[in-house]
């Protein structure tokens, strides 16, 4: 009697239909993610590209995400941008994060008492994300610069954080991170920028020298949570003299909203 042939089980076909739906969905955030970084709506093409995606793929997963209003395409030339489903879920991150919630009154008033932008950030996948800013007074006085990145390593609150990251993470950060010239100050030095995280550790903030943007100086301290440092906040302004002068008050500051989220724990 011969052997019937052998067909894929209902768990391997499931299985294997798993895989495929987890395929699909990451390539569909790394859409979302192209996007994020995107400073200008784009193509289906350059969605691909920056997707790493076949076109065929890519359009259809723009379609997908169209319809569910999480992009949005202009009739009139064609390009996709984020659709306001996005905000949906943006603005339940920023209501419930609870750094977010106690450090805005913090924010307001270093911006309104040094007179400068306050901002306060976090490392996420790499980059310093920033969740929350309140204008100096001489602007109106807006909640804004969330969901903004710039690399760690050259801004001074990505670089208050790395400084207290364990050893591992660290040589992980730098293992997975290029260190691109962003300004003709961006250190791009791995020794030196350890150096300098030293010295954060030692003098309690870190400093950003025009390294990030031209003519742009910060200030930034590390809130700390349990020994790990979860967050920072920072002074911006256009002369770094100024902002020394407020040093103690801005590590204050990162202490305060340290022990009042200790107390949340």
């Amino acid at each position: 009697m011969s052997a019937l042939p052998e067909t894929a089980t209902p768990i391997r076909r499931s299985a294997e239909n798993d895989a495929s739906a987890v395929k699909t969905l990451r390539k569909a955030l790394a859409i979302l993610d192209a996007f994020a970084a995107a400073e200008i709506p784009l193509t289906v093409a350059e969605v691909a590209i920056r997707a790493g995606v076949t076109r065929p793929t890519a359009h259809r997963l723009v379609q997908t995400l169209i319809a569910d209003g999480y992009l949005t395409q202009n009739p009139r030339d064609g390009r996709i941008s984020p659709g306001y489903s996005v905000l949906q879920l943006a603005g339940s991150l920023l209501d419930t994060n609870q750094m977010r919630i106690e450090s805005l009154p913090h924010l307001e008033t270093l911006a309104h008492d040094i007179g400068e932008r306050a901002n306060l950030g976090i490392l996420h996948r790499n980059q310093l994300l920033y969740l929350a800013g309140v204008e100096k007074p001489s602007l109106p006085t807006i909640y804004s610069r969330f969901g903004k990145t710039a690399p760690a390593y050259c801004a001074s609150l990505g670089k208050a954080i790395l400084a207290y990251l364990p050893a591992e993470e660290l040589k992980a950060y730098f293992r997975q991170v290029p260190l691109v010239r962003r300004t003709e100050h961006t250190v791009t030095d791995e020794a030196e920028l350890r150096k300098e995280l030293a010295e954060v550790r030692k003098k309690g903030y870190a400093l950003d020298r025009e390294e990030h943007i031209p003519g742009l100086y910060c200030i930034a301290s590390t809130i700390m949570l349990d020994g790990a440092p979860i967050g920072a906040i920072g002074v911006t302004a256009r002369a770094l003299a100024p902002l020394r002068e407020h040093v103690g008050r801005i590590q204050h500051t990162a202490e305060v909203i340290s022990h009042v989220l200790s107390r949340g724990v």
